[in-house]
């Protein structure tokens, strides 16, 4: 194998506790917990139809304002969130949709349906454009092992790109190694998903540098664990990652045993085994909530709430929320709150990809 070397070793809410996350926690795109999740049907049009991808925009940018305000070094890596980088045609069927239901005209009009999506940037709605700014990095499945393209405006902006690769086998993970050197794109590759995302020890290091980091920008390699069921104890992992030398750590916030990592246990992490600095970031999902959630109540076990849709695609104890919905802004506040006073030097930011699930039920294109 080629270039490797693996090491052994409204937020204005009080700080709630954070308990565990399942040890069976997955990643989109790589754990699959069914084909495709159900949220709700359309049987009679309905006045008005959510834009789901702007108000996943708007908590994102509302989760990165106060992660900044709080911190202006403060990383958001966004995970699978290209297709928010532009006002989709969808959207723009969306609006012509909404319009003519507030107008005389019938649903079986489909003139809305004539629409084009503008070319010109200076037509990009400024809501996208603040999405765009919020970036300090972006995170994609499988743009080597898969052929999935980058959206240009990544490059534009000069946005840094962290490629997440299961590749089928040794050789393509040498091809996707030097590509992505060549592209100067950071790269996750694993052969198979027992393997990723879990022990430090167990993933590769490429591109392995001595050199201190403090953003994104600066990294040119990353580990995550985000399945700590192979660790004994929380000072078995944090003893793990301490003898690494990645440049990014991403890890739950939270031990399966429902303790919260502490400042000092973030603090700890936050040096690589070289003694150079690297940063430390909380997997925060943006869209999903489960029964073990610090805010969950027992009630809901029997009756879940409205803000409730479906059951995650990617975890099998987890649901897809209403993420525009105020009661979910209330809950989810705290929960990032609390990784923002724990210290962390970011947040890598999932379920930006679940507007999915709802615009699959409400087809506009």
């Amino acid at each position: 194998m080629l270039l490797r070397r693996a090491t052994v070793t409204g937020f204005v809410y009080t700080i709630a506790l954070m308990t565990t996350i399942s040890a069976h926690a997955g990643l989109y795109g790589f754990t699959q917990t069914e084909d495709q999740p159900h949220a709700e049907h359309l049987q009679i049009p309905p006045r008005h139809i959510v834009n789901y991808r702007k108000e996943m925009r708007d908590l994102f940018i509302a989760i990165a304002e106060y992660g900044k305000s709080r911190n202006k070094q403060f990383q958001i890596l966004a995970h699978e969130g290209q297709y928010l980088l532009n006002k989709s045609l969808w959207e723009y069927h969306l609006d012509g949709y909404n319009k003519i239901r507030y107008s005389d005209k019938t649903v079986d009009d489909a003139s809305f349906l004539n629409i084009e999506a503008p070319e010109e940037e200076e037509d990009r709605p400024a809501y996208v454009t603040k999405y765009i700014d919020s970036l300090d990095g972006m995170a994609v499945n499988n743009h080597y092992c898969q052929n999935r393209p980058l959206d240009s405006l990544l490059n534009d902006h000069e946005i840094p790109v962290i490629s997440i690769e299961q590749c089928p086998d040794d050789a393509a993970i040498d091809k996707a190694i030097l590509q992505s050197l060549t592209d100067n794109i950071i790269l996750y590759p694993f052969l198979h998903k027992s393997q990723a995302f879990r022990r430090v020890h167990q993933q590769l290091i490429i591109n392995e540098n001595a050199n201190g980091i403090m953003s994104i920008k600066d990294a040119h390699n990353i580990g995550f664990i985000l399945n700590d069921e192979q660790y004994a104890s929380p000072f078995m992992l944090l003893n793990e990652i301490r003898q690494s030398n990645y440049d990014i750590i991403v890890i739950n916030p939270v031990f399966r045993d429902g303790k919260p990592f502490t400042k000092e246990d973030v603090d700890a992490m936050k040096y690589k085994k070289n003694g150079a600095r690297r940063l430390v970031l909380a997997v925060y999902n943006i869209s999903e909530t489960k029964e073990t959630d610090f805010f969950w109540r027992k009630k809901w076990n029997k009756t879940l709430p409205d803000w409730i849709a479906a059951k995650s695609p990617t975890n099998e104890n987890a649901y897809v929320v209403k993420y525009w919905m105020p009661q979910w802004k209330d809950l989810t506040s705290r929960y990032f709150k609390s990784i923002v006073n724990s210290g962390y030097d970011g947040a890598f930011i999932t379920g930006l990809e679940n507007h999915e699930l709802f615009e699959h039920n409400k087809p506009l294109e």
